[in-house]
């Protein structure tokens, strides 16, 4: 964990990346973990989203009025927040926003989390990358984006890969190992992205998919540079005591939240 500290407080406790806090002057960020009965899934049984989000606000001293949540969908849908009135967050996996006081949250169960900054530009993206949004390229079209509409330069965005389920527990089956050699050949039969195994279920064969490489793969495709791209190294399976985890949790399953805000000076 020599990239990440975890703060704790009586109430709550939350990861941070080491590299982001180097900007704390102008940016806010937080990745939960599930202690204190912290969950951010609506509906779900003992835990209350509501009380997850004030401990977390007065822990980062936010006022709840700021906070920002899209209606995730597995999607690659990226919102470019500013606030007009007229702006749907309905289908939504990402936010890029360049405004202050927006507390942008998403939440994850397994999924990835990218947390994109730009400190020249002062610019960030909090994205949602399971593995359908993986296949969807949502982290490419993330850098895209601040790139194209933000002037960004890519070898100044800093990327950090939030807490998510590792390739030895992503296990999956033919239907999903195809969508992943269909939209990534190349990378796949150069780089061990995908892995059989002796395991079978109900549909036949198993697979292990190495996401946390390949999304690091697709970065360096697009201008980030390898210092600029840091990996928490946490798999919320392995470490299901301390995040939340749908496969370790099954149906009722809770969420963990990433949150990114620019500060306002």
């Amino acid at each position: 964990m020599d990239n990440i500290i975890i703060t704790k407080t009586d109430y709550i406790e939350y990861l941070q990346f080491k590299k982001l806090l180097e900007f704390q002057d102008d940016l806010l960020h937080a990745y939960s973990l599930k202690t204190h009965r912290i969950g951010f899934r609506r509906g779900g049984r003992n835990y209350t989203a509501d009380e997850s989000y004030n401990k977390l606000c007065i822990a980062l001293e936010i006022n709840r009025a700021y906070l920002v949540h899209p209606d995730q969908q597995h999607t690659d849908n990226i919102c470019e927040y500013n606030e007009e009135d007229s702006m749907s967050l309905a289908k939504v996996d990402g936010i890029i926003t360049d405004m202050p006081n927006i507390a942008t949250v998403l939440t994850f169960a397994d999924c990835m989390s990218l947390l994109m900054y730009d400190p020249k530009n002062k610019i960030f993206a909090n994205i949602h990358s399971g593995w359908k949004g993986t296949t969807k390229r949502i982290g490419e079209k993330a850098v895209y984006k601040m790139v194209t509409d933000y002037n960004c330069k890519p070898e100044n965005i800093i990327c950090c890969l939030g807490p998510c389920i590792r390739k030895d527990h992503f296990l999956v089956n033919d239907d999903v190992k195809e969508i992943f050699e269909n939209e990534f050949s190349d990378i796949c039969k150069k780089n061990n992205i995908i892995e059989e195994t002796e395991y079978t279920n109900e549909k036949g064969k198993q697979y292990r998919i190495d996401t946390v490489l390949l999304n690091r793969i697709i970065l360096k495709e697009n201008g980030l540079i390898d210092e600029n791209i840091i990996d928490s190294n946490l798999c919320t399976v392995c470490n299901s005591g301390m995040f939340h985890s749908r496969r370790a949790e099954g149906e009722e399953y809770q969420a963990n939240a990433s949150l990114m805000m620019l500060k306002k000076h």
